[in-house]
């Protein structure tokens, strides 16, 4: 992946990664959405296999989550 490759030539190492404004996890009923959320099924199996199944996957939320909705992202 191009992005391992620039973060190693920076010398930046992350055992984590994060995907952000996944339609995957969402329950849309828009066509167009429910497209992308399939388009990204590549890209999530991609990170999970580079990062050896350290990775996260946050869903897209329609508005900026603050204070203790942010909390809320980290109960298991």
């Amino acid at each position: 992946m191009r992005l391992v490759d620039d973060l190693n030539r920076a010398g930046i190492y992350s055992k984590w990664w994060v995907i952000n404004s996944s339609f995957y996890l969402t329950d849309t009923k828009s066509p167009l959405l429910t497209s992308k959320a399939v388009s990204e099924v590549e890209w999530i199996n991609k990170v999970a296999e580079v990062s050896k199944g350290n990775a996260v996957l946050i869903k897209w939320y329609g508005k900026e989550i603050q204070g203790n909705e942010l909390m809320d992202l980290l109960t298991f």
